[in-house]
């Protein structure tokens, strides 16, 4: 059986002084420091990048309905070598398709086609509708040596519950 260690286990309303505190947990870990400086900063800049799409992208959580009532969660563990950072949050049911669309875009690419897409998105002009052009995304494809594995889970009428694991190996 695969023992895995978490290092980061929260779940509930982002804020910046929540990330402060779940940042310095993450460079307060033995299995963190121990890693190679490259691999640190793949893994801590996947988390701060998963951390922040929550920030900006989670719909609000509280409602009546017990469906919804899900808060955005986000975990690191180590397993066997390999750091594993894994968030989730509340979407609106009409973003799925555009999300599921960027997640496998960016899974289909490989290094340089991410890296000519990054300065494309980069380099373009920002409307007043655009929720995000997918930097994020584009940037944790290019930490990792896997594909982003993600899930939508029904979540009342209007939303989902979106989820995504992303695999750094050392």
């Amino acid at each position: 059986m695969e023992k895995k260690e978490a290092i980061i286990d929260f779940e509930g309303s982002i804020s910046f002084e929540t990330m402060e505190r779940l940042l310095n947990q993450l460079k307060s870990a033995w299995q963190f420091n121990a890693l190679r400086k490259p691999v640190r900063k793949r893994v801590y800049g996947t988390v701060v990048e998963s951390i922040d799409n929550i920030f900006k992208y989670a719909t609000p959580y509280k409602g009546k309905n017990r469906d919804i009532q899900r808060p955005p969660q986000i975990q690191v563990q180590e397993q066997e070598g390999r750091f594993i950072v894994s968030a989730g949050n509340l979407i609106l049911k009409d973003q799925v398709d555009d999300l599921k669309y960027k997640l496998n875009r960016v899974n289909k690419m490989d290094d340089e086609a991410l890296k000519s897409l990054y300065e494309e998105v980069i380099n373009r002009e920002a409307t007043d509708d655009d929720r995000g052009a997918g930097l994020g995304l584009i940037t944790m494809a290019l930490r990792t040596d896997e594909n982003i594995r993600y899930h939508f889970d029904p979540a009342g009428p209007l939303y989902s519950y979106f989820t995504m694991h992303i695999t750094i190996k050392e």
